[in-house]
């Protein structure tokens, strides 16, 4: 055999070894994708599960918030209108209480009170 012969064999040898090599990466890389492609599936499953389960969730928190704000638009209309009615209650209530000591006042002969005297009139001796 001679030397051409050698390198051809053992430059055939290592062609085949790099392409067995190469087959083994295939092999596995195809594999590999296999598998990327089977838990791409499961999270894309999963993904939409819990897509489902967001979007139901909003729905039952845009609900929720809906409730909430009649309540607090009740409350408000409430507020408004204890303030609507108490004012002049109040006021017609001040003024019975005046009105009621006001003439027991007068049925006892009492002075008014001091702080209501007319106050006293200095003589201009200028």
């Amino acid at each position: 055999m001679s030397t051409s012969d050698v390198l051809a064999v053992v430059g055939a040898t290592v062609v085949t070894i790099l392409i067995v090599a190469l087959a083994a990466v295939l092999v596995a890389l195809t594999k590999t994708l296999r598998d990327l492609r089977a838990s791409l599936t499961v999270l894309e499953h999963d993904a939409l599960a819990l897509l489902d389960d967001a979007r139901a969730s909003v729905d039952e928190a845009s609900t929720e918030i809906d409730r909430v704000e009649r309540l607090v638009t009740s409350a408000q209309r409430l507020g408004d209108a204890k303030r609507a009615i108490a004012t002049p209650v109040v006021k017609a209530m001040a003024f019975g209480t005046g009105v009621s000591r006001a003439a027991q006042r007068l049925r006892e002969g009492e002075p008014p009170p001091r702080s209501q005297r007319p106050p006293k009139r200095r003589s201009s001796a200028s």
